[in-house]
């Protein structure tokens, strides 16, 4: 009887495995992203059809591997991107940064997140640094990424 139950066990954890959904698998804070460099700045304004999800400041943060990624269009294993979005704050006529609505994070590794390109995708929002976004916003990532499949899955370029 202990042996049929482990097998059984054994059994329900080798499922989980293969069937493991790796927009399940949360992605590590970048802790200093912002000494890295950064690729780009934008900002969505109030005109586009995106602004209530994404609009504000949007910085593009590179880590070393990323870089590279950016000049072969393969990133290797390691390779981190960061979009740190911010609201927009207007003062005095200028058009400031506010404080910060959240920190998108991809993270290349090949064996972890094999299902989803080789990429995990994780949203903190505001200041947080533990505790990142639902699988299904993940997943909306990775769908939202997979339109650039030919780059990686990277919308970010070098400027020319």
């Amino acid at each position: 009887m202990a042996a049929t139950f482990l097998i059984i066990a054994g059994l329900m954890v080798a499922v989980r495995v293969v069937t493991a959904d790796d927009t399940s698998a949360a992605v590590p804070f970048p802790v200093e992203f912002r000494k890295w460099a950064v690729l780009r700045s934008l900002v969505v304004g109030p005109e586009s059809k995106n602004f209530t999800i994404n609009g504000g400041f949007h910085h593009y943060y590179e880590k070393e591997k990323a870089v590279e990624g950016l000049h072969t269009g393969h990133f290797p294993d390691g390779a981190v991107v960061v979009d740190e979005r911010l609201e927009i704050r207007q003062e005095g006529g200028g058009i400031f940064e506010g404080p910060r609505k959240s920190v998108a994070v991809m993270h290349k590794d090949a064996t972890r997140y094999a299902n989803t390109g080789g990429w995990g995708f994780d949203v903190y929002a505001g200041e947080e640094r533990t505790q990142g976004a639902s699988g299904g916003v993940r997943a909306a990532c990775f769908s939202c990424h997979s339109k650039s499949k030919e780059r990686d899955f990277v919308f970010s370029e070098f400027r020319k």
